[in-house]
């Protein structure tokens, strides 16, 4: 009998435990993005995330960490305050450079990839310095922050030109309607692949080291996000996502 209370207990117990399932994590995804970061598809007026590298990069640390994946894409406006309130766990591909109104409202991972912005044209003859270009316009994407262009956009030194998004600048480039645009060493790689005419000089513009932000509010542990971080980057991982997109330099 006693043999018989057992069995049933450890039935229960473990059907408690399976119904229960793994613990979840609620992976933040600024939809403002595009690939080589994020590849969105309409799914009947609303937006599904079907690929890029925060898809990959998500998968694998939810992996790492034996979590439920949940995918909650925000703009860009919202990245901020979805931290803050703990609407979402974790975001990555983020800086405090570029979020400082919650640089101390949130857990800072160690460092995923370094990323800077480089300027990016079609002429055989390469730029060695931003005042080689003073006077044209330089196309850019609406609503983005360009640090080390600020001074030389208020100057009137560079003329900034907004486009909303890279592949809309890509074609100004082309067509010749401008000359230099702007974009991450990482999308660079990308799109070059499509359109190799595209060059590049990477004048340190920008530069900074890419992480993942955790609210301060989430029960996900930056310990653990971090432990994730190291593994995917020993064995591999974060480098084989990276290079599928073409871009192959971690540091």
């Amino acid at each position: 009998m006693k043999q018989l209370f057992v069995l049933i207990l450890s039935a229960l117990l473990a059907s408690s435990a399976f119904a229960k399932g793994k613990s979840q994590i609620v992976f933040g995804v600024n939809m403002d993005y595009a690939m080589p970061l994020v590849k969105l598809k309409d799914d009947n007026g609303s937006s599904l995330l079907i690929g890029g590298i925060l898809k990959d990069l998500g998968e694998a640390l939810a992996k790492e960490m034996d979590l439920d994946l949940k995918w909650y894409l925000v703009p860009k406006r919202r990245v901020a305050p979805s931290l803050s309130s703990g609407k979402i766990d974790i975001l990555c591909h983020l800086s405090e450079v570029w979020q400082p109104a919650i640089k101390n409202d949130v857990w800072w991972s160690n460092k995923l990839y370094r990323s800077s912005n480089v300027l990016v044209y079609l002429r055989e003859q390469p730029v060695t310095s931003l005042k080689e270009i003073y006077g044209e316009h330089v196309g850019v994407v609406l609503n983005f922050i360009y640090t080390s262009l600020e001074d030389s956009f208020e100057s009137g030194a560079l003329k900034r030109e907004d486009g909303p998004n890279n592949i809309s600048n890509i074609k100004k480039l082309l067509k010749g309607r401008i000359n230099y645009i702007v974009m991450s060493n990482l999308e660079y790689a990308y799109y070059n692949n499509l359109y190799p005419p595209l060059r590049s000089v990477d004048l340190t513009l920008d530069e900074v080291i890419t992480k993942c932000a955790v609210s301060k509010k989430s029960k996900i542990k930056i310990e653990d996000v971090n432990k994730a971080i190291a593994k995917i980057t020993r064995n591999g991982t974060l480098s084989k996502i990276l290079s599928s997109y073409y871009f192959k330099n971690l540091e």
